[in-house]
C-alpha cells in the first residue's frame, strides 16, 4: 500500500490542473492518505467525465444547428427567385441555383466550372476590370452589367457580391446575387427617348438639341471655334399636307430624317425642331466644309426623297426641296445658342426669299443676319430620263463630308 501511495504521489504534479478544475467545480479532494488520494482521483475523473459528456452534447447540438442552418440555406438558395451563384476565389462557378440557370438559359452542368467573367459582355467586363473589381472575386459594390445568355442574348443585370467565410474568418467563396433589370433599363431608355427624341422622326428633339448646341458652344469658347450649325426647312411642305393629307406629310418628314442621318457622321447631331424644320450641329470642320455638307444635303433631299415620293406627290407642283442656312461657329461673333440659331435661321429665310432650294452661309463681317454666297442648286431632274434622278448627285458630294 505504501509503494502504491508513493506512485500516486509521484504523479500528483501531473494531475495539478485536474485537481484545480475539480476544486473550482466544488469537488472535495483529500490528499493526506493513500485512501484519500484514491478517493480524490475518482472524483476528478467523474467530474471530467461529466464535463466531457457536456462538451460532446454541446458539439452534437452545434452540429445539428449547423446542419439545420445549411438545410435552410440550401432551401433558400434553390427556391430563390433571383439568380444566385457560389463562386470560388479564383472566379469559377462552384454552385448555381435554378433561377441562375433559367436566366442564362443553360443547364447547371454547362455552367459549373466556368469563370463568371466569361458570362459578362466584354465591354462591361473591361469597365469593371478598370475599376479594380472583377466580378465574383470578392465582395464589391453593386454593378450593373450586361450578361451574355444562351444564343448570344444580352440581359442587363445587377450583381451584388458578398464574401463567405469559414469559422476561423478566412474567405472561402463569394456569393453572387444576380437580378435581371432588363425591363427597368428598357423603361429608362424609353423615358430618356421621350425626353430627348422626336417621336415621329426619331431624331433629337428641340430641347435636347439646344442643350447639346449650348454644350458645344462652351467647348468652342474654351478650345476655339470649330464646326457649324445648319438650320433647314422643307420647301412646298404645306402643299404636301394640303394636297395629300397629313399622313403623307408625316411620311415625308420620316424620309427626310432618314436621308439626313444617312449622309452625316455618327458624331454629328441631327434634330427635328418642329413641323418641317430640321437642324444639325457639325462638331468639327471649317466654313468651307460646312458649305459642302449643306450642298450635299440639298441635293440628297431633292434626288432621294423627292424621287422616292414622286408618284405620290406629283400633284404638288414644284416638288419638295430644302432651304438651308449655315452658321459656321468660326464666323459667329457670339457664343450663345440662341444667337447661333437666329443667325442660321436668317440665312435660311434669305434662301426662301431668293427662290428656295439652296443654301446660304452667314458671314460675321456682314453681320450675323446677313446671308452671303448663296448657291442655288440647278434643277437637273428635267434633263434626265425618268428613274435616273438618283444618279444626278455629283460624285464629289457622295460619301462622308470633309472635316
Amino acid at each position: 500500500m505504501a509503494s502504491f501511495t508513493r506512485v500516486i504521489r509521484a504523479g500528483a504534479s501531473r494531475c495539478a490542473s485536474w485537481l484545480a478544475a475539480a476544486a473550482l467545480a466544488g469537488a472535495a479532494v483529500a490528499v493526506s492518505t493513500g485512501l484519500g488520494v484514491t478517493t480524490g482521483l475518482s472524483g476528478v475523473l467523474e467530474v471530467w467525465g461529466q464535463k466531457l459528456e457536456a462538451c460532446r452534447a454541446a458539439s452534437r447540438l452545434a452540429a445539428a444547428r449547423r446542419a439545420k442552418a445549411a438545410d435552410r440555406w440550401r432551401a433558400a438558395f434553390e427556391a430563390a427567385p433571383l439568380g444566385m451563384a457560389k463562386v470560388s476565389l479564383d472566379g469559377r462557378l462552384v454552385e448555381v441555383n435554378p433561377a441562375f440557370c433559367t436566366l442564362f438559359g443553360e443547364q447547371e452542368r454547362a455552367l459549373l466550372g466556368r469563370r463568371l467573367s466569361s458570362l459578362v459582355y466584354p465591354d462591361d467586363l473591361k469597365a469593371l476590370e478598370q475599376t479594380g473589381s472583377p466580378p465574383g472575386t470578392r465582395g464589391a459594390p453593386r454593378d450593373e452589367v450586361r450578361l451574355v445568355c444562351a444564343g448570344g442574348r444580352l440581359r442587363w443585370c445587377e450583381m451584388v457580391s458578398s464574401v463567405l467565410r469559414d469559422p476561423q474568418g478566412r474567405a472561402e467563396n463569394v456569393l453572387v446575387n444576380v437580378v435581371d433589370i432588363t425591363r427597368h433599363k428598357r423603361s429608362q431608355a424609353a423615358l430618356r427617348d421621350l425626353a430627348t427624341r422626336d417621336p415621329l422622326s426619331g431624331l433629337a428633339n428641340r430641347r435636347w438639341f439646344e442643350l447639346q448646341l449650348a454644350h458645344h458652344l462652351r467647348t468652342c469658347a474654351d478650345e476655339g471655334p470649330r464646326g457649324a450649325l445648319l438650320v433647314m426647312d422643307l420647301d412646298n411642305f404645306k402643299a404636301v399636307n394640303d394636297t395629300l393629307g397629313h399622313q403623307a406629310g408625316d411620311r415625308l418628314v420620316i424620309e427626310v430624317a432618314v436621308t439626313l442621318r444617312r449622309h452625316l457622321r455618327d458624331r454629328d447631331l441631327v434634330a427635328r425642331l418642329g413641323g418641317d424644320e430640321f437642324a444639325i450641329v457639325l462638331h468639327d470642320g471649317d466654313a468651307w466644309a460646312a458649305e459642302a455638307v449643306a450642298r450635299k444635303l440639298v441635293l440628297a433631299v431633292r434626288d432621294e426623297v423627292w424621287t422616292d415620293m414622286s408618284a405620290a406627290l406629283s400633284g404638288t407642283g414644284g416638288g419638295v426641296t430644302m432651304s438651308v442656312g449655315v452658321a459656321p461657329f468660326e464666323l459667329l461673333p457670339g457664343n450663345g445658342a440662341r444667337d447661333a440659331l437666329k443667325a442660321a435661321d436668317a440665312a435660311m429665310y434669305a434662301v426662301k426669299r431668293s427662290g428656295r432650294h439652296g443654301y446660304a452661309v452667314v458671314g460675321a463681317a456682314d453681320g450675323p443676319h446677313h446671308a452671303r454666297r448663296r448657291r442655288p442648286v440647278p434643277d437637273l431632274s428635267a434633263r434626265l430620263p425618268p428613274g435616273e434622278q438618283r444618279s444626278a448627285r455629283p460624285a464629289s458630294l457622295s460619301g462622308a463630308h470633309p472635316g
